[in-house]
């Protein structure tokens, strides 16, 4: 009896094992028919497709909390230009601007990485712009995420940039060159700007200034402007290039050399009434060679419309030539009039009145003009 109960048992269970496997490679057949289906293969991108874009469209929406604080810094890499006729310059460098979106925060140790790279289009970005820009080349931005989530960008660029130059004091003068930062599409109650000191900066190169001026410093400073279409304020960083003009060129090849030919133009008052050919023809020669000279250097003089302290140097040499020209006819006239005593008075007075004024009117057009405003 034993066995026979043993044998049976040892059926039953061979049995049970062969429909089991049966019905599982059953099972593995139909699912892998289900997911070759069409059915299944349209199904499965609806279910998991949209919760990426959904994610990626999120990312590119501004940040719960606002305003977002956003640092400024600027790196001028070349001041290439520096246009005194339609006050513009050229300028190369890098924007460089940063903020925190803790929608991008990662596990450094996960990712293994403490950096990691994006492209601007893919996230939100406070969209900055220059704008007092009047022309710009292409550039490329760069960013980098932190594992806080703090994004670092970095734009390069080259511009043509308008700003205002005040060429009173030419050639003696200082300039501020203005690059103005806005955010375009978000007001100040969306984005706040501020400036950071450390990342303001001009490098070292030779070929970074011009030979005219010299880069004195750069300061930063936060504002805000009022657009009125849409009734709001937006945020702006304002960086100021203090810039000095290195005024020797204008010194020794324009202001020297219309000095002595004025000089030169006295030396009328020395030679005698009678000679009236020889004096006109000194003071006229020495009259036409300021005119030629002026000629000459006119492409290196601004052309602005109120009166620089060069234009105000160049009319006293002209008044003073035209002083000794008048002073030249009237002595002429009491000569010929045998008042000779009266003809040799007068060149006696002019050989220290005219040199005296002259001197005196310079000092006041320095003090007017440069040193109260120094």
């Amino acid at each position: 009896m034993l066995p026979t109960s043993k044998f049976t048992r040892n059926r039953r269970l061979s049995q049970f094992l062969t429909f089991l496997d049966l019905g599982l490679t059953i099972a593995h057949l139909i699912a892998h028919l289900w997911l070759d289906s069409p059915i299944a293969q349209a199904k499965a991108p609806e279910s998991k497709e949209p919760n990426k874009t959904e994610s990626a469209e999120t990312l590119k929406l501004p940040p719960k909390k606002q305003p977002v604080e956003v640092s400024v810094g600027l790196h001028i890499s070349n001041l290439a230009d520096i246009n005194q006729a339609t006050e513009t310059f050229a300028v190369a460098g890098y924007l460089l601007y940063n903020w925190n979106d803790p929608r991008l925060a990662y596990n450094a140790k996960t990712a293994g990485t403490t950096t990691k790279a994006s492209k601007l289009d893919d996230i939100w970005h406070p969209n900055l712009e220059m704008v007092n820009f009047k022309s710009s080349e292409a550039s490329d931005t760069t960013v980098d995420i932190a594992p806080d989530g703090t994004v670092t960008a970095q734009e390069r660029f080259s511009k043509t940039l308008s700003s205002g130059l005040e060429l009173d004091r030419f050639p003696f003068d200082r300039q501020k060159l203005l690059v103005i930062i806005e955010s375009l599409k978000s007001p100040e109650s969306s984005v706040r700007l501020t400036h950071d000191p450390k990342k303001i900066s001009i490098g070292t190169d030779s070929f970074v200034t011009l030979s005219e001026w010299t880069v004195k410093q750069l300061d930063g400073s936060d504002g805000r402007s009022f657009f009125p279409p849409e009734q709001q304020n937006y945020s702006r960083v304002s960086i100021e290039i203090n810039i000095q003009r290195n005024s020797g060129f204008y010194i020794f090849k324009v202001m020297v050399p219309l000095f002595l030919i004025t000089i030169a133009s006295w030396s009328v008052f020395w030679i005698n009434p009678q000679e009236f050919s020889t004096q006109i023809g000194i003071a006229f020669t020495n009259l036409l060679t300021i005119v030629a000279l002026l000629l000459v250097i006119n492409d290196s003089l601004p052309k602005v419309g109120y009166l620089t302290f060069m234009d105000g140097f160049t009319m006293l040499c002209f008044s003073a030539i035209l002083v000794a020209i008048l002073e030249l006819v009237v002595a002429h006239r009491w000569e010929t009039n045998n008042k000779h005593n009266r003809a040799e008075k007068i060149h006696h007075i002019a050989r220290w009145l005219v040199p005296s004024v002259f001197m005196f009117g310079n000092l006041i057009l320095y003090v007017l003009m440069i040193g109260i405003k120094a």
